[in-house]
């Protein structure tokens, strides 16, 4: 999205590309007239240029091989079977289908009246836009449930806080867990384990939040729209906090992220470093948390370069190393961009009724 021309060239922040779109899309309509058509998405050049970043990261990575095709670089890449990457796309897509049936779970935990297959088909349908600026991926599959099934943004908002905080749940409590195991990194092990509490705290204890949301805009006395669309993402925490929802959904991503997981430890064992589960565990979802810090889109950049530097410092050597992250960054995030563009085209199209 460009400007405020809403789907079409450089896309705005989520939070204000929802602050523009809401009010139209949430007013309530006539007895016996249909909700009001949506203009249609206009995605082509998100879409051009998810596919140039994918084809100048696959550029980007032959060219490494090709120039190290007589280094220890290459001679790594040979070790690497065809059931070993077979099986890092299965556990990729293993991946994919767990947190989908999350979103599903949380979606009706906030009230989203849609067929729980048209809300994986719009889940797998965002991943063709991961690697865009300002969270476009997400914001179509809000854009789909409200075109398709009529759900005003107001109330599918919260689903995208929801899914943001499990997944950062999950991976803080898979980090601790694998610093656990490891017996190592202990100033990481008390860190994670101070994140893990201050995020399951949020979700059970949301007015407590709020206070320190109102003692922090009292201080500071800036930025008060940010403080309101803060206070509305926490509204919709005791939703998600709830057992029968906390529960499920939690399980989903702890299972989901773990097999990430087992994609990296599959390759690190293929090219020839013992590691073990607690280490790939911890490498990978600190390279995760790095992406996400980075706030840049899919983390590229950010998660390879972590990834990279922390497969050092367990004693990976650097050629394999290289190999390593290129292969599991294709698995776990260009993989996911690929089923996103095969699954978007069906996604946009409109169900048939009763569907």
């Amino acid at each position: 999205m460009q400007g405020r021309k809403g789907f079409a060239g450089d896309p705005m922040p989520l939070s204000e590309t929802l602050a523009v779109a809401a009010p139209a899309a949430d007013q309530p309509s006539r007895p016996g007239t249909a909700l009001p058509e949506p203009p249609p998405p206009r995605l082509g050049r998100a879409l051009w240029r998810t596919l140039a970043t994918l084809l100048l990261f696959l550029a980007g990575g032959g060219l490494a091989l090709w120039l190290a095709r007589d280094s220890e670089a290459a001679a790594a890449a040979r070790l690497l079977s065809p059931a070993v990457v077979l099986a890092c796309l299965g556990l990729s897509f293993a991946n994919y289908l767990l947190r989908g049936l999350r979103w599903v779970v949380l979606g009706r935990a906030f009230g989203v009246a849609a067929p729980a297959g048209r809300q994986l088909l719009y889940f797998f349908g965002g991943f063709a836009l991961t690697v865009t600026p300002g969270k476009v991926g997400e914001v179509v599959r809000l854009w789909l449930l409200q075109r398709h099934h009529g759900v005003p943004y107001t109330r599918s908002m919260p689903l995208l806080a929801g899914d943001r905080v499990m997944d950062m749940v999950a991976i803080c409590l898979l980090a601790l867990a694998g610093a656990a195991l490891t017996s190592q990194y202990l100033v990481v092990t008390a860190i994670l384990a101070l994140a893990c509490v201050a995020l399951l705290g949020a979700l059970s204890h949301a007015g407590l939040l709020l206070r320190l949301l109102d003692w922090t805009e009292a201080r500071l006395r800036r930025a008060p729209g940010l403080f309101a669309k803060a206070r509305e993402v926490c509204a919709t925490l005791p939703a998600i906090g709830r057992p029968a929802v906390l529960l499920p959904a939690l399980g989903l991503s702890l299972l989901g992220w773990l097999a990430e997981c087992l994609v990296l430890l599959l390759v690190v064992r293929e090219l020839g470093t013992p590691a073990g589960l607690g280490e790939a565990m911890l490498v990978f979802c600190l390279a995760a948390v790095a992406g996400a810090v980075s706030l840049l889109p899919g983390g590229l950049g950010a998660a390879d370069l972590g990834l990279l530097g922390l497969l050092r410092l367990i004693g990976m050597p650097e050629a394999a190393a290289v190999v390593a992250t290129i292969l599991v960054r294709l698995a776990t995030l260009w993989f996911a961009v690929l089923l996103g563009l095969l699954t978007l085209p069906l996604a946009l199209r409109r169900p048939r009724q009763g569907h």
